[in-house]
C-alpha cells in the first residue's frame, strides 16, 4: 500500500506537480523514496503513518519528503524521452516552451533537494518531540542516547548545521567515533557523569564548563571527519562555506577540495584546544606544563 495514491495528493504535497500527469509513471519512484525514508527513520514509523488517518500530522510529515523526492526523480527522467530507437529530447518549434539550460536544471535540482531535506528535518523533529515507540526503539535513536550531543538542535549550539536533524543523524557515527576514540579517553574515568548532564530532559539545568568544552570538541572532531568522508552534497549548503568565511574567506566563494581539507584541519586544531579547556574545567585548575626538559647535571648537552 502506497502512502500517496493520487495525483491530487502529489500536487498538494509538492505544490508543483501537474494535475494532468500520469500517476502510474511516478509510482515506482514513490516506492523507492518510501524505502529510503524507512532506512532513516525505521519501518515502524512508515507503518505507523500508513495506519494513521489524514488528520494525524505524522501522516503528512511522512508523505511530504516522499512526494518531493519521488517527483524530482520523475522530472529528471523526463528531461529526455526514452524511446525504442534511443534517448531523445524534444525541441519546440512554435515559439512556446524552451528547454532549460543545464545550470538551470542543476539549480532546480539543488532547490528540490533542499526542500526534501527540510521535510525530513520536520519529520524527525516531530518524532523527537512526540517520541512514538516505533521511533525510540530504533537502533539509531538508541545510539544517540549514549552520546554527549543527542539531537540536531543540540548540535547546533556547538556547531551550526541549520538545526538539521537529518544532518545530525548522518553525523552520529562520526560523533560516536570522536567521543570514544578521543574525548572520553582524554576526560578520564568520570566520563559517564558528564554524559548524565542530559540537557534534553532537563532544560532548567545549567551546562557545566567541562560539558560544554567536551561537546565542542566532539562536534568539531565529528564534523572535521565527516568533511573528509562524506559527499559534500549530503551536508547543508553553506556549512563549509560559513566556517571558512568566519576564518577570513569570502562567503560567496565555492568551497574547493583544498578548502575542505583546510577546514577539516582547522576543526581538528580547534578541537584540541577545547579538549585542553575540558581538562582544565574538570580539574578546576590550570594544568602544569613542563616548559623545559629536565636534563642530567652531568650531561653537558641540552636536550630539546
Amino acid at each position: 500500500m502506497l502512502l500517496i495514491e493520487r495525483t491530487e495528493q502529489l500536487r498538494a504535497l509538492t505544490g508543483n506537480y501537474y494535475a494532468n500527469n500520469d500517476f502510474t509513471k511516478v509510482e515506482g519512484d514513490i516506492e523507492q523514496a518510501t524505502e529510503e525514508l524507512a532506512r532513516l527513520v525505521g519501518e515502524g514509523v512508515i507503518a505507523l503513518a500508513e495506519k494513521a488517518d489524514d488528520s494525524d500530522p505524522l501522516r503528512r510529515l511522512v508523505q511530504r519528503p516522499i512526494a518531493i523526492l519521488a517527483t524530482l526523480r520523475m522530472y529528471q527522467k523526463n528531461d529526455l524521452s526514452h524511446e525504442d530507437d534511443g534517448r531523445k529530447f524534444k525541441v519546440s518549434t512554435d515559439g512556446g516552451d524552451k528547454l532549460p539550460w543545464e545550470w538551470q536544471l542543476d539549480r532546480d535540482d539543488a532547490m528540490q533537494m533542499e526542500a526534501y531535506y527540510r521535510a525530513v528535518d520536520s519529520l524527525i523533529t516531530h518524532l523527537n518531540k512526540t517520541k512514538p515507540e516505533e521511533w525510540t526503539s530504533t537502533s539509531l535513536y538508541r545510539a544517540t542516547r549514549q552520546l554527549i550531543v543527542r539531537s540536531g538542535a543540540q548540535f547546533d549550539m556547538y556547531f551550526p548545521i541549520n538545526r538539521s536533524e537529518r544532518t545530525y543523524l548522518l553525523l552520529v557515527p562520526f560523533i560516536r567515533e570522536a567521543q570514544l576514540m578521543t574525548v572520553a579517553d582524554a576526560y578520564g574515568a568520570d566520563w559517564q557523569k558528564l554524559l548524565d548532564e542530559d540537557l534534553d530532559t532537563d532544560a532548567s539545568k545549567s551546562e557545566s564548563a567541562a560539558h560544554y568544552a567536551a561537546a565542542m570538541a566532539v562536534c568539531l572532531l565529528a564534523m572535521g571527519t565527516a568533511l573528509c568522508r562524506l559527499p559534500l552534497k549530503l551536508l547543508p549548503c553553506g556549512v563549509v562555506r560559513g566556517y571558512l568565511s568566519e576564518s577570513g574567506m569570502r562567503d560567496s566563494e565555492p568551497a574547493s577540495l583544498d578548502d575542505v581539507r583546510r577546514a577539516s584541519d582547522w576543526m581538528r586544531a580547534d578541537a584540541a584546544r577545547w579538549i585542553d579547556k575540558m581538562k582544565r574545567a574538570r580539574d578546576g585548575s590550570e594544568p602544569d606544563y613542563e616548559l623545559l626538559p629536565r636534563n642530567h647535571p652531568r650531561n653537558k648537552y641540552c636536550r630539546l
